[in-house]
């Protein structure tokens, strides 16, 4: 059996974005013919701890790699703090799996969380064939729309500007795009960054959202016609989220067409802005804010929904929009980052990124395209289903397993045999 070391520093069961990345590549190549050893952050040890005890994933084995207190401090200081504790992380983790590989012998290197091209991974120091990604990291919000940061834009524009940084001062960051046996990306714009430092050398590209087998419904959801157009928007309050975004565009909606929105989400910075937006562009009527719901709960929204509005002005590749065509809805979107990419004209409306004013009155009249074209909203609905059935992470991680590590680990006499 193949002996794989995962790096995974964001891994915990249960848990949303790159916790649950890493939870899923460790449990599903565990399940399908691999040893896998994972290093992780030791925050997930009460979660995971208790799993294995259970004996449910036998071929994983999972080693928290510790940090000094005063790291661990240190990372609660912003986003300097926050890249100074994951590198100190990484680095002693590449300590670790020396470690681990002198008693081991592992066939394969991967490095899956977090999934961020400028701060790289040392895990090449192993020596090992070496898999890194999927990573994103080339997006940038457009500075046009700064607005809608609000007071945050500061550390949006900060974030860009330590991005680039790292480009020049992490060695993590151009070992790992001269060393790496296989780099995957999970968008173009990352794509079109790595391509700089590896101009020759193999560049995959593989979403990193998808979806468990559990949450995709048997078929299709018939959302006939009932009613007023429903809308829907599901997410963190977050600055790079936008929702403002989206109920000015709802404001800007003809006010005879009968239209709601729901707005699902009630954690993040914005949320205490989300009453001014909703009384600054006169929609009290037409919106719903239900805050914060659980995972089963969020499912319903889908189910009773129409479209789904997605606009976000920086995503690596949006769970929201799997979701949500996994639940037959058709999208209303920016043409922008990994939403462009996971959308096309068969499942959604993409509305090109120009200037505020412009995106605004572009989304209102996707919203009323949509209210009047029932039969093509339902078309775009199924088209969008068989989409999300494309992106199961099983499938995803089976790339992987039947294509990428292939190409690095040469069978074995015995292999050949059996």
């Amino acid at each position: 059996m193949k002996k794989v070391l995962l790096s995974a520093y964001a891994c915990i069961p249960n848990h949303g974005s790159e916790q649950a990345t890493g939870w899923t590549y460790a449990t599903t190549l565990s399940q399908n013919g691999l040893k896998v050893y994972c290093l992780t952050l030791k925050d997930g040890r009460d979660v995971i701890d208790p799993i294995m005890a259970n004996g449910f994933f036998p071929n994983l084995t999972v080693h928290y790699v510790t940090l000094p207190d005063w790291v661990d401090k240190f990372c609660h200081k912003g986003l300097i703090g926050m890249y100074f504790h994951y590198l100190y992380w990484q680095w002693t983790a590449a300590k670790v799996g020396r470690q681990l590989d002198r008693k081991h012998r592992f066939d394969l290197v991967h490095h899956v969380t977090y999934g961020s091209v400028q701060l790289g991974s040392f895990m090449y120091r192993l020596g090992k064939p070496f898999v890194f990604g999927p990573v994103g990291g080339g997006q940038r919000a457009p500075q046009a729309f700064k607005r809608y940061f609000g007071k945050y834009w500061t550390r949006e524009w900060m974030r860009d500007l330590v991005g680039t940084i790292l480009q020049y001062v992490n060695p993590a960051y151009y070992h790992t795009l001269q060393v790496a046996d296989q780099v995957v990306v999970t968008n173009m714009d990352t794509m079109k960054l790595v391509r700089k430092l590896r101009p020759d050398r193999p560049v995959n590209r593989i979403w990193d959202a998808g979806l468990s087998t559990s949450f995709l419904p048997e078929g299709p959801i018939d959302h006939q016609p009932n009613g007023p157009l429903k809308l829907l928007w599901v997410g963190r309050l977050l600055p790079r989220k936008a929702l403002e975004l989206t109920i000015q565009a709802l404001g800007k909606v003809d006010p005879a067409l009968p239209v709601t929105l729901t707005i699902v989400g009630g954690k993040g910075e914005m949320a205490e802005d989300v009453p001014r937006y909703i009384e600054q562009y006169g929609v009290k009527e037409r919106v719903n804010w239900v805050g914060h719901v659980t995972y089963d709960q969020v499912k319903k929204f889908y189910e009773q929904s129409d479209v789904f509005f997605f606009t976000s002005l920086r995503d690596s590749c949006p769970h929201q929009l799997l979701e949500a065509m996994a639940y037959s809805l058709p999208v209303i979107t920016l043409d922008l980052h990994g939403q462009a990419e996971l959308t096309n004209d068969e499942t959604g409306i993409r509305v090109p990124v120009t200037n505020p004013d412009q995106v605004v009155a572009d989304l209102a009249k996707a919203v009323e395209w949509m209210a009047a074209h029932p039969k093509a909203r339902l078309a775009m609905g199924k088209a969008g289903y068989a989409f999300a059935k494309s992106q199961l992470w099983d499938t995803k991680i089976r790339t992987f397993i039947d294509e990428l590590y292939p190409a690095l680990l040469p069978e074995t006499v015995e292999e050949r045999m059996s």
